[in-house]
Parts: C-alpha cells; structure tokens; sequence
C-alpha cells in the first residue's frame, strides 16, 4: 500500500492495476490530489475508486479533468448527457456475449484513440460481471529483442467494421437493452503504429486487440493473424493480467493505450448498468528512430 497525503493507493496485481481510498470524486477532488490519481493511472494503467455516489454530471466532470470526452460513435448515449453511454444487461436477457464481452480497447478504430475511458458502476450483480485487464506495456517488454526489432517501425490497421460496419455482429443482431447503429462508417479503417510510445510516460505498448487490429501494413487478414494471435495472445497470459471486482458505486479508469479489457458474463439472472465516459487522446507516435 502507498499512502499520502489524502489518499491511499493499493496495488491490485503485478503487472498493473490499482484500488485507491480517500478519494471523493462526486466533491470534485483537489488539484493536488487529482494529480496523484492521474500519476496513479499512469504508473497502473488502470484504477478503481471505490464507494462513489455519483450523478451523470459529477461522473462527466470528474472525467473531463482527465480530458475532453469522445464524440461517441455508433452507440447511443443518455438523452441528457451525450457524453455517457449506458451499458446495460437486463435481468432477462439471455445472450451468448455482452457489450464488451471481446479483449478490445475502446474506439481503437478511431484516428487519435481515445486516451481513458471512466466507467461507473450504477447497478451491479451480487456476483459476476467482473472485468479483465491486460497490461500492453508488460505484453511488449516481455517480447524477445529480436521480436521487439521486428515489431519496431510496424503498422497495423484497425476497424470496427467486425462489429459497426455493414456486416459487422451489430448489422446481424442487437443488444436488447443497448441500441447500436452499424453503417458504413463503421467499415472505415485507420493506421496505427504496432509499438505506441505514451507521451506522458514514454512507455512502449502494444497497440493491438482481438476485435479492431484487423491485418498489417501491406498485409492480408490470412497473412497477418498468426502474428496478431501470437500478440494478443501474449498480453493474455495470466501474469498480465488483473480481474476488477466490481462493487457498487465504484468508479474503473484506464489508460486504453496501454491496456485492452474485457467484459465477464458470468451474472445471468441480474441487472447490471453501467456508466462510460470516453476521454479523446491523440494521433499515436511510435518508436521515432
């Protein structure tokens, strides 16, 4: 455990993760202790705040410190506050996958992919519904030298058309409780460096996931999935791993540019809703020669 001045931070397993105490997000926390949180998120990667009583507005304020929301793409959001979506299982619902229930990073598919996502726990099960993270810093460190070479001026295309575009799970089926809209945006594709350098750290990470790295630079899907299974595969492995348990009122921060996560269904029979608010980011740098 690491203690300070207003808040606690304790480490949630090895290689990343972090539950931090003290902290009021719904007050709107002191400058210095926001930094802490944020030196916090980039140090773990991903935070949780337990025991928050939070509005729509207090959650989007508390997150609009971190940076300015994303424009959020092919998913509907609250009526009164465009920057939130709500993600929801209903009790009756019976389905074989849930929003989420893919290793991804969000909007990866986006030009500048969004820096944090913030997600809040308004209704959760008594049991079930965790979520995984994977570390894609510890993923690309533990790499060979060779393999991290390789690896160094590679670009990977990302979509989301295997989910928004016009054949993607959302044209074929919906969600019952959450409305998702597939069109011809979402088959759009964008470039990104295989190795992201994070400015605010200068961490090298893996910039791919299971559902929007789609194939290589100048490669096919057939060609590139070896290496792109071979990738995500090894930011799986469970020393990279750590599991959220959610709680109500608690409040999850990632940083999405150095982690992917993944939603358990595990809870059928219960209600879950939870809140998401998308922090923008910047156009990726990779390793600069």
């Amino acid at each position: 455990m690491i203690k300070n001045s207003s808040i606690e931070i304790r480490p949630l397993a090895g290689a990343l993760g972090a539950e931090i105490l003290g902290a009021d997000v719904s007050q709107g926390p002191d400058e210095a202790t926001f930094e802490q949180i944020f030196a916090a998120l980039m140090e773990y990667g991903v935070l949780i705040i337990r025991d928050q009583d939070l509005t729509p507005a207090q959650q989007k304020a508390f997150c609009q410190r971190i940076g300015d929301p994303v424009p959020v793409p092919f998913v509907k959001t609250l009526d009164d506050h465009p920057e939130i979506i709500a993600i929801i299982k209903e009790a009756d619902e019976r389905t074989d996958s849930v929003f989420g229930g893919t290793w991804h990073t969000d909007f990866s598919f986006l030009p500048a992919p969004p820096k944090a996502s913030c997600l809040y726990g308004r209704e959760i099960p008594s049991f079930g519904g965790d979520t995984l993270f994977a570390s894609m810093t510890k993923a690309y460190e533990n790499l060979s030298p060779g393999m991290q070479d390789m690896l160094r001026d590679m670009k990977v295309v990302h979509s989301g058309k295997r989910s928004y575009g016009t054949t993607g799970t959302f044209a074929n089926k919906q969600l019952d409780s959450i409305a998702v809209e597939a069109t011809e945006a979402g088959d759009e594709e964008v470039l990104h460096p295989v190795v992201a350098v994070i400015p605010e750290s200068g961490k090298r990470s893996l910039f791919v996931n299971d559902i929007y790295a789609i194939r290589f630079e100048n490669m096919t899907e057939e060609e590139s999935a070896p290496l792109l299974n071979f990738l995500c595969g090894q930011a799986r492995r469970p020393e990279n791993l750590c599991r959220l348990d959610w709680q109500q009122g608690s409040l999850a921060i990632w940083d999405n540019r150095t982690t992917m996560h993944y939603a358990v269904n595990d809870y059928d029979g219960q209600r879950r809703e939870m809140h998401r608010v998308t922090i923008s980011g910047e156009p990726l740098e990779g390793i600069q020669p």
